[in-house]
């Protein structure tokens, strides 16, 4: 069985090194705090779903 599984280094070549900025909710950035603290395995579904929403924001703001 092979293994493929993408590395960071297979998206440098999408990106360049720049300051990026999205606007977080509320709830996002204590989710943010939360899952630093506690890991990801302590997420619960909405945390999950607030992580992807923060994720999604950050790749349409970097692509």
């Amino acid at each position: 069985m092979s293994n493929d599984k993408k590395t960071i280094e297979d998206y440098r070549h999408l990106v360049v090194s720049k300051d990026v900025t999205v606007h977080l909710s509320q709830d996002q950035q204590a989710m943010i705090l939360k899952t630093y603290d506690y890991g990801l395995n302590a997420m619960t579904d909405i945390d999950e779903m607030l992580l992807s929403s923060v994720i999604r924001q950050l790749k349409t703001a970097i692509a």
